[in-house]
């Protein structure tokens, strides 16, 4: 089958699987409007808007100007799909729009996973279904001893299981299960929305470490209350004792997972990382060592390195220090930025979701390195290589290894 015959059969699919989207999106959004208040229903349509808006801006201007906030993607076709307002239907199709590369590195266009792909519309169901509707909060976080010399494997933002052409993510899988991880970890988002029936599918093909994986949560599992996520806990993540957060400790260092989805403030589509009380308690009383890691879905710096997030001093303050390594997901990149202050953070959310070269990080001062290597992918030509970090720890020491789908390494701390 040639490219344009597949996207338009990808485009079938998607038109018919969205019908069904639409129905329930309709009578999903009719009950939550019978639950809200005023103002709540005011600031949901008044989002809905920014993200139609949004949109629109990026398709007549070419990228998001820098002085404004982006909102969620997946509210872009919202408007128009509830029939509110007037709004004027996005691009649905390939045909409608060729794929750009955004300068953060993500792919404007229609396909599956990009940014207008119908399918986040799924998402939006899911957050709007589930708005008030949240899995129970566990409050029994594995605390577990790990040798002086072990190796991590970690990886964000995987759960895309295959695609119909090709596997990413089955690709990134393989590369980890090749390093014999004693523990891996992922850090967060299965898609569309996290779905009891995602978590089931498009996790069956994580690789577990030797003596244990974990899984965090995130923007993703919250769109569908996390009852799907903490499920999956149950089944596929025992270690985890079937809570959402955990730590790893040895005589020098403690790496800590912790759920900064949860408590994130939900009419944002749970974007912005934050902290519950019962996480914080529970940080201030771990065992302390020389070197801490922390393990989140959410990002302690903006991509380019240059603004802390409000994620960042909450996560200090539990602490009581800055921790030394700190690595997170959420946006879809690899990235390693240099060193701010005693904090060596990075970014390992490319593990599956297609992204290009992203033009502002290039030459940027405080971004050590980024994935640039174009993955030669004849249904996404600007798609760079996805990957996975493996992190191996000695005595008070770290080694550091981006590694590509296609074992290649892509940096390296040694």
């Amino acid at each position: 089958m040639s490219l344009v015959s597949h996207w338009e059969h990808e485009y079938v699919k998607v038109k018919l699987r969205l019908h069904g989207l639409v129905t329930r999106l309709e009578m999903a959004w009719k009950k939550l409007v019978s639950e809200l208040e005023p103002k709540e229903y005011e600031a949901i349509v008044a989002l809905l808007q920014r993200g139609h808006d949004q949109a629109h801006y990026v398709l007549k201007n070419g990228d998001l100007p820098d002085d404004q906030p982006s909102v969620p993607w997946e509210l872009a076709h919202g408007l128009s799909i509830l029939h509110i307002g007037n709004a004027t239907p996005l691009p649905q199709s390939a045909d409608e729009l060729q794929t750009r590369v955004l300068k953060d590195g993500s792919l404007l266009g229609c396909r599956k996973w990009e940014l207008l792909d119908l399918l986040w519309s799924e998402a939006l169901l899911k957050w709007i279904e589930n708005l008030r509707h949240h899995a129970p909060f566990a409050t029994n976080p594995a605390l577990m001893r790990m040798d002086s010399d072990v190796t991590l494997a970690i990886a964000g933002d995987w759960g895309t299981g295959p695609f119909d052409s090709h596997a990413p993510a089955v690709s990134v899988a393989n590369q980890m299960q090749l390093a014999q991880a004693d523990f891996t970890v992922h850090l967060g988002d299965v898609y569309y929305a996290g779905t009891h029936s995602q978590e089931d599918v498009d996790m069956v093909g994580w690789p577990m470490g030797k003596h244990g994986s974990f899984t965090l949560n995130s923007n993703h599992e919250m769109y569908s209350g996390a009852h799907g996520y903490f499920k999956e806990l149950a089944k596929r993540f025992p270690a985890q004792q079937g809570t959402s957060y955990f730590a790893l400790y040895n005589d020098d260092w403690l790496v800590i997972g912790l759920d900064t989805a949860y408590a994130s403030d939900p009419i944002n589509l749970y974007m912005d990382g934050a902290l519950n009380k019962e996480q914080i308690d529970w940080m201030k009383g771990l065992p302390q060592r020389k070197k801490i890691m922390v393990l989140s879905h959410h990002q302690g710096f903006d991509i380019s390195g240059h603004h802390k997030t409000a994620l960042y001093q909450p996560v200090c303050d539990a602490l009581g220090r800055e921790p030394d390594y700190w690595y997170w997901g959420h946006l879809h990149n690899g990235i390693c930025y240099a060193t701010q202050g005693g904090l060596h953070a990075r970014c390992a959310g490319h593990g599956a979701i297609p992204y290009g070269n992203a033009s502002e990080l290039n030459g940027h001062a405080r971004v050590l390195w980024s994935e640039t290597q174009n993955a030669r992918d004849e249904a996404y030509p600007d798609r760079v290589l996805n990957g996975y970090v493996k992190v191996r720890l000695v005595g008070e020491s770290i080694e550091e290894t981006f590694v590509g789908e296609d074992g290649s390494v892509r940096w390296s701390s040694s």
